[in-house]
């Protein structure tokens, strides 16, 4: 069985691109990214149950907040993920005046954010 591909962030001249290898699949503006998840910064909250377990190290206040831009470069992603943003226009416009690539890509990190990785919840 072989490994399934794993795609990294970069970010060149200000735009976001998941890489892997020579293939770079282009994102969109970094800073469009990060106006569309809601800034620079992103926190994630846990109940008291979730925040016990001894491998989540969350604030007093039972979150863990990161560094958008770092997070988006630091992740790793998957080939399903980096498929359904590839499927997405990246030169027709959302609802947010973005592209729509950008707006998926979005949606799709935020979800899995959200759900604490885990997307069957």
């Amino acid at each position: 069985m072989t490994d399934p591909t794993r795609y990294e962030g970069a970010v060149d001249d200000g735009t976001l691109y998941l890489v892997e290898g020579d293939h770079w699949i282009k994102i969109g503006q970094m800073d469009a990214v990060v106006d569309l998840i809601g800034g620079e910064t992103y926190t994630l909250e846990y109940d008291e149950k979730q925040s016990s377990v001894a491998w989540l190290s969350t604030d007093d206040d039972n979150t863990i907040t990161f560094d958008v831009r770092e997070e988006l470069v630091d992740w790793v992603y998957t080939e399903d993920l980096v498929r359904n943003v590839a499927e997405a226009s990246l030169e027709q416009t959302g609802d947010s005046g973005h592209p729509i690539r950008t707006e998926v890509f979005v949606d799709m990190v935020t979800s899995i954010w959200d759900s604490k990785g885990n997307l069957e919840a």
